[in-house]
């Protein structure tokens, strides 16, 4: 498979453009400051929504309609590719660009540099603003942890369209006649995949995110179960003992047992090949239950089991986060952003695409009636609620810019997929430990 790396010019893009801003988030709080909320006020205005694609986006435009008819406001939504949006996105924020309204961020990875760069807007002022906030909007459904992804230097930058958490998805069927228990350790998965591994007849018994920057994202529970950590005391600390171990056990995994081109995997690869009937089990975010479930784009629905992060030699510690909407600083019409953000992540919204599978960030649609009784995958939803219990927001190393550091950190797990081992890993680690020492040392 090709590998589709972020190509070295728009990187050096990204990395240009963090010395560029003004520092802070956009203070600008909302136009109206009365205490009458009215769907209606800015009615005839339009906004535009650029976006990350995470699965939402179908959704979101079949509700449209109804948005429109309860505000007034006419919207359109300008959607791509995780790796695209994540290229372009700082890209139109350093030159200003007032052409959309409403932008997808992830705080974990974004946070340090577009506070820096003052490419945040604090949502604060609105939530608080009785106004501009339905008063059916209730922020307190999401929860103290849901409510922490959402922050940056403590200000509230985006509302969350989803809840990611780490977990495994394995095939229940193979498991049954392999005659073993669902595994707890990482070293229980290996020896069930080494068991049901079979590529001469196209069964792989492990797959794994393996574009550099990409692998962060499941790597950061191997690295937390192995009692590693991204900085310690201020320092860069992927080359440690505990994080080679992790990364050992994480190309290791991969290598032995992965599909072929596994290094060049971006992030829904592996539960692409898991949906064929090519993988035995990966670990990856909980946002493929839906697909993974439907007879007529998955050939295993009906067989996925899920379970949780695994122990290694500390204990599973999957990661809480995930996408969200934000206002763009420099928008024009930030208040009608706010009203579309306000439906957009509203409980009715939230309750509608909970029923379809969707990874809410709200409590009301995890447990909302329309949804408990008539869930069709209860295992996930126990798996997902119990791994947000600890969860730790930081699956990225908590550096600016975001994506360099994903792409440092993630290049070791590559390698290890490739077939780096001991010392050559080791070395490997080092260089890139260095590497994100630069990054820390320029973020003071």
């Amino acid at each position: 498979m090709k590998r589709s790396l972020i190509p070295v010019a728009a990187l050096a893009t990204i990395l240009t453009v963090t010395a560029c801003g003004s520092g802070g988030t956009g203070e600008q709080g909302p136009e109206y400051t009365g205490d009458t909320f009215d769907w209606k006020r800015y009615s005839g205005q339009s906004v535009k929504v650029y976006v990350a694609d995470t699965g939402q986006v179908e959704s979101l435009r079949a509700g449209l309609p109804g948005f429109q008819e309860l505000t007034g406001i006419t919207v359109d939504i300008e959607a791509a590719d995780v790796t695209s949006y994540r290229q372009n996105l700082p890209v139109r924020l350093t030159s200003r660009a007032a052409d959309f309204d409403v932008m997808a961020t992830f705080p974990e990875v974004d946070g340090p540099q577009f506070a820096k760069n003052g490419w945040y807007t604090n949502l604060d002022p609105y939530l608080s603003n009785p106004g501009v906030t339905n008063p059916e909007y209730d922020i307190d459904d999401f929860r103290p942890g849901v409510r922490k992804a959402m922050t940056v230097e403590d200000q509230t930058v985006t509302v969350l369209w989803e809840m990611q958490t780490d977990l495994v998805y394995y095939r229940k069927d193979l498991l049954e006649q392999a005659n073993i228990p669902v595994p707890t350790t990482f070293a229980e998965w290996d020896a069930a995949a080494a068991k049901i591994h079979d590529p001469g007849n196209r069964l792989y018994g492990f797959a794994l995110r393996g574009i550099p920057y990409q692998t962060t994202t499941p790597f950061s529970s191997f690295l937390y179960a192995h009692c590693g950590q991204w900085v310690k005391d201020g320092k860069a600390a992927i080359n440690t003992p505990e994080a080679l171990k992790a990364y050992e056990v994480y190309g290791q995994l991969g290598k032995k047992y992965g599909p072929p081109g596994i290094a060049g995997f971006d992030w829904p690869v592996p539960s692409q090949q898991f949906a064929q009937g090519n993988v035995f089990a990966f670990l990856d975010v909980n946002l493929f239950v839906k697909d993974l479930e439907d007879p007529s784009k998955s050939k295993v629905a009906g067989k996925v089991g899920y379970t949780s992060v695994p122990r290694g030699d500390c204990d599973p510690a999957p990661f809480i986060g995930g996408w969200g909407y934000g206002i763009n600083p420099f928008s024009e019409k930030r208040d009608a952003a706010w009203y579309f953000i306000q439906w957009a992540t509203s409980k009715q919204m939230n309750t509608d695409l909970k029923k379809t599978g969707w990874p809410s960030p709200r409590a009301s649609a995890w447990e909302s009636p329309e949804f408990t009784g008539n869930d069709k995958t209860p295992e996930f939803s126990k798996v997902v609620l119990e791994s947000t219990q600890n969860a730790r927001a930081q699956m990225n190393p908590p550096v600016a810019p975001g994506v360099e550091a994903r792409e440092i950190a993630g290049t070791v797990a590559n390698k290890g997929l490739e077939g780096q081992t001991g010392d050559a890993l080791k070395a490997t680690a080092d260089q890139q430990n260095g590497k994100l020492q630069g990054l820390l040392d320029a973020m003071r």
